[in-house]
């Protein structure tokens, strides 16, 4: 029972980590389709208690986010504007005067498949180690940065 309770609770920050949730009913059918998790709303409202999740006005929107507060995934979390690619570039748009920051903050992480940054004063230049796994590459910088899902895209879309 104990591990069902840990797994639910694992699946749950992942999901708010990742995802703009703006409701209970949306988490119930993300547990199920994307961990294989079968819970009721009620069940949630009990894990989102125990958890310390509430929701919190990000991007005009009430959405769940966890109380766990550290400085720079705050900064990166506001910092992002947006992440697209093309066929051979990544480029982050950020608030004025923060790229920098971000880009410091990816070239320290080594394992992220870039071979580096260049940075102006709201945007990322960011060059893949290959080509050939340019999505991959964008959605590891996209849960490195902490960013939702919605915040990012292909240039071709």
């Amino acid at each position: 029972m104990y591990t069902k309770i840990k797994k639910r609770h694992r699946a749950l920050k992942e999901l708010i980590s990742t995802n703009n949730i703006e409701d209970q009913e949306t988490l119930v059918s993300l547990m199920q389709k994307k961990h294989g998790v079968t819970t009721s709303q009620s069940i949630i409202s009990r894990d989102l208690r125990a958890l310390g999740i509430n929701k919190h006005h990000i991007n005009n929107k009430m959405v769940y986010e966890s109380q766990e507060t550290d400085a720079s995934r705050e900064i990166l979390r506001f910092a992002v504007i947006d992440i697209v690619h093309n066929e051979s570039l990544i480029v982050i748009r950020t608030l004025p005067g923060i790229a920098p920051f971000v880009a410091d903050f990816l070239d320290m992480h080594h394992d992220n498949g870039i071979l580096g940054t260049i940075a102006g004063e709201n945007t990322i230049f960011i060059t893949p180690i290959t080509i050939k796994k340019i999505r991959h590459v964008t959605k590891k910088l996209q849960t490195l940065l902490y960013i939702k899902t919605n915040k990012s895209k292909d240039i071709d879309e």
